[in-house]
């Protein structure tokens, strides 16, 4: 009698989700202690940068978060009787700590609870980017992957400071929900993402050509959208009647309202590189052309994607961090926090090699020595604490140089690991070509 002799892959169910390549108590262990070391890390943070090195723990925005969750205990209506600069389910994680200052009163056990929510929030988004390591690699990468996220020093400090961490969150789970064929629940996270903190729609383009693979693009943009509008009716529509000026929350994502150049961004590391050799070119001229660029980097990586198509989910989760890059890297503002938006995508595509993931604690280094180290010290958000070419000024230059040159490089390790987008990529011009000799 002939025995089947192979080997059956190991897999378990999380929420009726089947996880292939693992066994349940593996599972469990792995993230049991990828819990650990987030936590670690964040207690680290807290007690390092105040007492190593003399910085701060920026809880500016925090106490922002209290008024306007003590305003809404108060009876006031947000966007009637105070404004927010927020879209609408960014009150979600505002009004989550608030019960726990209520029942102490103490406005202190705000601080903490919301620096605990948000860290239950950043442990989700750690543990979707281990499944979805699972799905695009093997155990070994993707425990990496959790270990890199989880160590990711700049990116825990502005989990405990910022709500950044719950879009963040949104759009992983909308990529996980994603790649474990979950698709409307992936396309109802992103839609959600985007009335959080906007950024997270600009993954809509990548799910819906993912998800095309198997039906058509046609049908898919007509399923996202069956979603997107009536939510979108519902969370903009009722706000917009009571305070139209929260299209201005929308318009200021573009980078066409007033605000200024912000120093520590690639722009006004561009100008300043510039006027070093005499060039007397305006920041506001900078910043056009940034701007330009962005918008044909933002075509191409989306005609490179309708064109050659997205058949795997690497390449899905590559194309929503190239564009999440160029958005950051070309806008005219920058928040030291963006890097949480970026953070996960590179724990996922630079732990398959030691140059990555040199890269990506290099690249938490800088972020972590722009804010909170430097901050103050040596640049606010509209100038440089130095006088123009003096050492200090020069110096402050030349870190923001090799930050986004670090950032660029990673990029461009990216890309160079994978053989099959590079090649897309350089074959997008005659691609373009046949494309606009057939229409």
């Amino acid at each position: 009698m002939r025995t089947n002799n192979t080997k059956k892959e190991p897999c378990c169910k999380i929420f009726g989700i089947e996880i292939k390549g693992i066994d349940k108590h593996s599972l469990i262990t792995d993230l049991i202690i990828l819990l650990i070391v987030s936590v670690f890390v964040k207690l680290l943070v807290l007690f390092v940068t105040p007492a190593i090195f003399s910085s701060f723990i920026d809880l500016f925005d925090i106490s922002i978060y209290l008024q306007y969750a003590v305003n809404i205990f108060g009876g006031q209506i947000p966007y009637v009787d105070f404004s927010i600069e927020y879209p609408v389910l960014f009150l979600i994680p505002v009004l989550l700590p608030l019960p726990f200052a209520v029942f102490t009163n103490n406005p202190y056990m705000y601080v903490y609870s919301y620096q605990a929510i948000m860290s239950i929030f950043d442990l989700f988004t750690l543990y979707f980017i281990y499944l979805i390591a699972l799905k695009i690699s093997n155990k070994k990468t993707a425990m990496c992957s959790g270990i890199l996220y989880a160590t990711a020093f700049s990116s825990s400090y502005f989990i405990l400071t910022k709500y950044d961490s719950f879009p963040t969150f949104l759009l992983l789970l909308a990529v996980f929900l994603t790649v474990y064929n979950h698709e409307i629940a992936g396309y109802l996270s992103v839609i959600f993402g985007f009335f959080t903190k906007i950024f997270p729609i600009i993954a809509a383009p990548y799910i819906i050509l993912y998800n095309s693979r198997n039906s058509t693009l046609k049908s898919e943009i007509i399923r996202f959208l069956k979603y997107a509008i009536p939510v979108g009716l519902l969370l903009f529509v009722p706000i917009f009647i009571l305070d139209p000026d929260i299209i201005k929350t929308y318009i200021f994502a573009t980078g066409t309202g007033s605000v200024n150049v912000y120093v520590n961004t690639a722009t006004y590391t561009l100008y300043s590189l510039i006027s070093i050799t005499g060039m007397n070119l305006s920041t506001v001229l900078v910043s056009q052309v940034m701007y330009i660029l962005m918008a044909i980097c933002i075509v191409l990586l989306i005609l490179n994607a309708l064109i050659c198509k997205i058949e795997s989910e690497r390449d899905m989760i590559t194309y929503i961090l190239m564009t999440l890059f160029a958005i950051i890297f070309f806008t005219k503002f920058h928040s030291p926090q963006y890097i949480v938006w970026i953070t996960p995508f590179f724990a996922l595509l630079l732990a398959n090699s030691v140059k990555g993931i040199a890269l990506f604690y290099i690249m938490q280094l800088f972020s972590y020595v722009e804010f909170p180290l430097l901050y103050n010290v040596y640049y606010t958000n509209l100038e440089y604490l130095n006088s123009f070419e003096t050492f200090g000024w020069y110096m402050t230059v030349l870190f923001f140089t090799i930050e986004y040159a670090v950032m660029i490089y990673a990029i461009y390790h990216i890309f160079k690991s994978d053989e099959k987008l590079l090649s897309q990529f350089k074959k997008l011009p005659s691609n373009l070509v046949s494309l606009i000799k057939v229409r």
